[in-house]
This record gives C-alpha cells, structure tokens and sequence, in this order.
C-alpha cells in the first residue's frame, strides 16, 4: 500500500512533468505563431497573379518598343547608307 509520502512524491511527479509539458505547449504555439506572421507575408494566389500580370504587360511594352525601335534604326542605317553613296563618302562600319 502507498504511504502518504509515496503519494507526495508521485503527486510532485505529476506536477512537474505537466508543468513540462506546459512549457512545451507553450513553445509550440509560439512556433504556429511564427509560422502564421511568415504566412501573412507571402502574396495570395490573387495578388501574385495581379503582379504577374503587371509583369508581363510591362515585358511586352518592352519588346514592342525594341521591335519599334530595331525597325527605325534599320530604316535609318539604309538612309544613310544611301546618303553616303551619294555623296560618295565610305563608312568605316
């Protein structure tokens, strides 16, 4: 039979080890915390696209000025070359 001080010491164990685990409950809502701030910071599904979308309308502004431009510096070059040619100059290109 269990004496009043084996119910004590058993009494102290349960104590000590609930507080422990406690301490580590404790621990793992401060971790779920964390992890929820970190997951606020990432875009939603709606935002990423809306960028994206952003992102590639201004890539396609790019390129077509580039096509803009390429055709214009084409149309110059031949300009030029037809000037020089008449004019008799060589190009050093």
């Amino acid at each position: 039979m269990l004496t009043k001080d084996d119910l004590n010491k058993i009494q102290l164990l349960i104590v000590a080890g609930s507080s422990q685990v406690l301490k580590e409950i404790d621990e793992v809502k401060d971790q779920i915390r964390e992890v929820k701030d970190s997951i606020n910071l990432i875009p939603t599904k709606e935002e990423h696209f809306n960028s994206m979308d952003e992102l590639m309308g201004e890539v396609k502004k790019v390129r077509e000025e580039q096509e803009v431009i390429g055709d214009t510096l084409f149309q110059h070059n031949n300009r030029l070359e037809k000037l020089e040619t008449k004019i008799g100059i060589t190009s050093p290109y």
